[in-house]
């Protein structure tokens, strides 16, 4: 299995339930609730003096980092905070077209302006925040370069005792090449660590030894944020030294699934201790279990009701498409990543109840009026155990669909259908009405069951503004292009493709992604990919 095709299970210990007024509005706390307490309290007056939307703190000078013998020197964590003496928003919007500049809005306590077209070029993170350089201890560079930098970690952490208690903004960075929007944010008188995304680690390669690492914040962000020149730069000391491998220095290894695209590589049951820093991030960003309702429903259903919010499930171009040849000998697979996603106004709540006597779970998907309390229910086909490897959890059936069209559009060459386990794996866009900033289960430890074949009931949740992606790259899930013809195809992500989920539209469940297949049938196949709208991943 590919570890650059899984997300790590993101929780060990289940912990107690979410609302379900948590489920459909976030946190109690609000953002203009923070900024409103602002205005009463002194968590504003405690950052007045400095000027800054953020301030760069490095309270700890000199840092030690251990390693493995041949391991690169990993920069995560080190003490190097970033903190808002105001609540700091910074909204992220693409146009009409994936092509088009991403719209960039900065909102300071209640001061909004509208920054450069061009400040950033993803929606998921501040691209080119910092250029990093790090020299050793004769003054020899050994790295240089830039860095992008998301505020949405999950140590993000209170550095006022008048500040807010809790923050509304999100705690996960996003890395979807189609994503549509971003929101990264700071309640006042909160901080969050700058090298602080266990999935994008910064590293560099060197000798045991001392080395200085210098963060620079660029010249446009410098402008916006309006931080001076003298204090736009930031160092640290590293100590580096390398440990003996066996020391028992570590954690756990963690599971492989299908489930985005991305995450770290945690396959070692003895990570070296950096390494284990970065997991303990991880472990750290871990949701809790969605909890299905008491019993099975009863009375009626609302599948035609016009006047319930619900779900609108999109599917969105595949991407990171590759070939596999070596699953099986003389055999070539086309694999890809497919994401299907909630634009809302409402979450997709699918509860399951389990069939006297059988394996099968009853699937009911749940409505909420704009309160969030629910209204109604509808009967949504049937969940399954999977038991395969990689999976091990529980699937609701029929959520997408997948083929291989071939150049008129029309015919599908390969089809393929599998059940999915929901979970909010990706941010698409936070900016979409209803959109739930901290959703309870974004991996499918908690979101799926894990392990438990004989749970009586389920209930798994896609949060309005989030993303379920599924790496395609499992026989079975991928397509077998061995014997397929040379030519132009598409691949086609299709949502809800029996219709058994309720939504408001059923028009923009589909997405097609142009590839050229090239080489001999039963011979050695190559793949070109065509950039959509200017997206190459």
């Amino acid at each position: 299995m590919n570890p650059n095709h899984t997300r790590a299970l993101r929780r060990v210990t289940p912990v107690a339930a979410v609302t379900l007024t948590a489920v459909l509005t976030g946190s109690v706390v609000t953002a203009a609730g923070v900024r409103a307490a602002e205005r009463v309290s002194s968590a504003g007056a405690a950052g007045a003096a400095s000027t800054a939307a953020l301030d760069l703190v490095v309270p700890v000078k000199t840092q030690k980092v251990l390693r493995y013998k041949g391991e690169p020197v990993g920069l995560y964590g080190l003490g190097f905070y970033a903190v808002a003496p105001k609540t700091l928003e910074i909204r992220t919007e693409r146009g009409a077209s994936y092509a088009d500049p991403i719209t960039t809005t900065l909102t300071v306590g209640d001061t909004t302006t509208t920054l450069p077209a061009n400040i950033t070029a993803s929606p998921s993170t501040l691209t080119k925040f910092f250029s990093l350089g790090v020299k050793n201890s004769a003054g020899t560079s050994v790295f240089s370069g830039t860095m992008d930098f998301c505020m949405n970690s999950e140590e993000q952490n209170r550095v006022s005792a008048d500040a807010v208690p809790d923050s509304p903004y999100p705690r996960q960075c996003g890395s979807h090449p189609y994503a549509l929007g971003g929101l990264f944010g700071l309640p006042g008188g909160w901080a969050t660590p700058v090298f602080g995304n266990y999935d994008t680690t910064q590293s560099f390669t060197g000798k045991d030894g001392t080395y200085t690492v210098t963060a620079t914040v660029a010249k446009p962000w410098r402008k916006a944020l309006g931080i001076s020149d003298a204090d736009a730069v930031s160092t640290i000391k590293l100590k580096v030294s390398t440990v003996k491998e066996g020391s028992g220095v570590g954690m756990a290894s963690s599971h492989d699934h299908g489930h985005s695209m991305t995450g770290i590589d945690a396959s070692s049951k003895d990570l070296s201790p950096q390494h284990a820093a970065r997991e303990a991030g991880r472990r750290a960003a871990l949701g809790v279990p969605n909890v299905p309702a008491a019993q099975r429903p009863t009375g009626r259903t609302l599948r035609a009701a016009a006047d319930v919010p619900k779900p609108d499930l999109r599917s969105l171009p595949a991407y990171q498409i590759g070939l596999d040849r070596a699953s099986r000998k003389n055999k070539t697979y086309l694999t890809f990543g497919a994401t299907v996603w909630n634009a809302g106004p409402s979450p997709l709540v699918v509860d399951g109840f389990r069939q006297k006597g059988k394996s099968v779970l009853d699937a009911y998907q749940y409505f909420f009026d704009t309160d969030g309390k629910q209204v109604g229910h509808a009967p949504a086909g049937e969940m399954e155990w999977d038991p395969r490897e990689g999976h091990n959890h529980w699937h609701f059936r029929a959520f997408a669909s997948y083929r291989l069209l071939d150049s008129t559009r029309k015919k599908a060459i390969i089809s393929g259908k599998e059940a999915f386990c929901l979970a909010p794996t990706d941010s698409v866009d936070p900016n979409v009405e209803g959109a739930q900033w901290q959703p309870a289960s974004t991996d499918l430890y908690t979101a799926c069951g894990q392990g438990n074949a004989n749970l009586l009931s389920i209930r798994e949740v896609l949060n309005t503004g989030w993303g379920d992606t599924y790496g395609q790259y499992l026989p079975g899930q991928s397509f077998d292009i061995t014997k397929v013809k040379a030519g132009v195809y598409y691949i086609q992500t299709i949502a809800n493709p029996d219709k058994k989920l309720t939504e408001s539209n059923y028009k923009n469940n589909s997405a097609l992604r142009k590839v050229r297949i090239g080489g001999t049938p039963g011979g050695r196949r190559t793949i070109k990919v065509y950039p959509y709208q200017g997206v190459k991943g």
